[in-house]
Order: structure tokens, then sequence, then C-alpha cells
């Protein structure tokens, strides 16, 4: 039987690949369940301090499974299937460990999603995201009306959703929707070099940011009790005890997560 989510190590980082290439990566609902068990894993992994997402032969990830959804489904199941996308989504976008998603080919409807999902999005020359959930009579899912606000604006998240446009990568890195754009035969190296940056410093101020985004950070006086409700818990922690007696010893410190 075919692994639906490929698991590799490159030191601290975790590669995980979609692979279903055959249908271009496309989620069907066994791929969402791999995907919540691999991600739940690196989450749990200590020895794991980022992630890097891509789809396998050439394109990310092509959107829903359109072949499973040829039966009806009633409301109540929708929303359990609905459920169970948004876990995944809130495994990435609030989870303590980043993740950066390195896009290839296709990333369309909730291939779209997973990558915004994500903390830092790298896109190869080829790279081409569309909102196709209109073209279906759908609304975007894994919290696409939010996360692609939060990159491009309210003007350019109604376009992109509304006409289904197709979003090649140099107009991508210029809306803000991708943060870099290499070339396909650098797009891993790319990544992986990104996610060693993220995990470079003490691991639980990141988880610390990644949450507090993803409750929300819209005034200057959410910042400050953001501050005020974690910051005093940080200075008790051995990585910043580490890093103060790294600091007066002239030397990098060790972060081990405690």
């Amino acid at each position: 039987m075919t692994q639906l989510v490929l698991s590799e190590q490159h030191g601290e980082v975790t590669l995980l690949t979609l692979n279903r290439p055959k249908a271009r990566n496309a989620m069907s609902l066994d791929l969402i369940l791999a995907m919540q068990v691999a991600f739940d894993q690196c989450m749990e992994d200590s020895s794991c301090r980022a992630i890097v997402v891509r789809g396998a032969e050439g394109h990310f990830c092509s959107g829903g499974d359109v072949s499973g959804m040829t039966n009806e489904r009633s409301v109540a199941e929708s929303r359990r299937r609905m459920e169970i996308f948004h876990h995944l989504a809130r495994t990435i976008v609030a989870g303590p460990k980043p993740v950066i998603a390195a896009v290839e080919g296709f990333a369309a409807g909730a291939g779209f999603s997973l990558a915004l999902n994500a903390d830092y999005l790298v896109a190869a020359t080829d790279a081409k995201f569309i909102s196709s959930f209109a073209k279906v009579g759908l609304q975007p899912d894994m919290g696409m009306l939010w996360t692609l606000r939060q990159r491009v604006g309210l003007g350019q998240a109604k376009r992109i959703v509304a006409t289904a446009c197709k979003v090649e990568a140099d107009e991508a890195l210029a809306l803000g929707l991708v943060d870099e754009v290499v070339a396909n035969a650098e797009l891993l190296e790319r990544a992986i070099t990104i996610a060693r940056e993220f995990c470079a410093n003490a691991p639980m101020p990141l988880a610390m940011m990644k949450r507090a985004y993803a409750r929300g950070i819209h005034t200057f006086e959410d910042a400050l009790r953001n501050e005020m409700d974690n910051s005093p818990a940080l200075y008790l922690t051995k990585d910043h005890r580490e890093a103060v007696v790294a600091f007066m010893e002239k030397r990098p410190p060790i972060f081990k997560g405690e």
C-alpha cells in the first residue's frame, strides 16, 4: 500500500511529502488523516524543530479529491469532514513548530489553503496558485478567507477568491502571497535552509508567537496583554538562562526547549 505522506529527516528539520502524484497530490480523506498523524508526530517529537511540507513529483497539491465529491453528503457529514480539515489547519497554524511550505506546480483549492497555513511560503518559478472553490460552487476552506487576506489584503483576496484566477509565481511574490521565489532545482534546499533559520533560536518563544498570532493580535493592547501573559514565564526557562550565560561566556547558546 502506498504511503500517503513520506517523512524524511534533515537534521532538526522534518520534510513531509504529500504522496499521491498520479492525482497531483489531491486531498482525499485518507491523505488528510495521514497528514494529521504526520504533523502530530512532528509537533510532539523533541528532535524535530521545524517542518517543511511539499508535494511529490512536481506539484504541491491540486486541491480536494473531486472523485470523493460525486455522492451527496448530508450537512452533518460535511461538518464532520470539515472538522478533520480544521484540526489539521489548527495544528499547522497554531502548533509549536514552524512550518515552511515548498510549492512547485499547482497549489489549487485546498492545496492553496494548505500552503497559506504555513508560517513561510517558498515558491518555485513554475508555481501556480488557484482558489478554485468558486468554480465548483464552494467557498474556501481551511481558513483561507483569513490567511489569504493576511498576506495580500482584502481587495486582492476578494479578487483571487471570486474570480478563481491563476496567480503565477512572479505575481504571487509581488502581492506578498509568497515570501520568495526560487528556481525549481533550488526549492527544497532553500526551504530547508529557511526552516533551519526559524529553528535556530529558543523554541518556546516561537511557539508562543504562533499561538498568539493564531488567536489574534489585532491591536497594540492585544500585544501588550500577550507579553504580560507569557513573558514572565519565559524569564524562568532554562533556555533564557542558557542564553544569558552563553552571552557572558561569548559562545553560541544551546537551546533545549526547556
